[in-house]
């Protein structure tokens, strides 16, 4: 397989989605990202002013339909959920001591709901039925 050039930083190891960061919206350039030379800096500072304006050009941005809720009477605030994001989409609200999502910022991953010991989050079109008519199908 042969790599395309563009996509080799000058130590010869590839990359992809170079100025892109875990969270959407969010965009990292120059030496924030690593030491570089200035070249390689303004390439990528272009590359990220770029990939933000394709973003800024759209008329309105649309939500994962897939993203985690929660269930403030069975939550107790024990914050296995906030350990466990990857995206840092959850906080606990400490004068209720329940867990709170940015749905804004969550991916819908699920490993919230997964380690949740109480059943308090849950993640959108993944109820326990739904997950039962799927099995019924396959």
């Amino acid at each position: 397989l042969e790599i395309v050039p563009a996509f080799l930083r000058s130590s010869g190891f590839k990359f992809l989605h170079p100025v892109e960061f875990a969270t959407d919206g969010v965009y990292l350039c120059g030496l924030a990202h690593y030491p570089k030379d200035m070249e390689e800096t303004i390439s990528q500072a272009m590359a990220a002013v770029a990939r933000a304006l394709t973003v800024l050009s759209l008329e309105s941005l649309e939500a994962a339909g897939k993203i985690s809720y929660v269930n403030e009477a069975r939550c107790s605030g024990c914050e296995t959920c906030v350990t466990v994001c990857a995206y840092n989409a959850i906080t606990i609200d400490e004068a209720r001591s329940v867990a709170v999502i940015n749905e804004a910022v969550c991916k819908g991953c699920g490993a919230c709901a997964a380690t949740c010991r109480g059943s308090a989050i849950r993640l959108h079109g993944f109820e326990d039925q739904q997950i039962l008519q799927m099995l019924k199908v396959i």
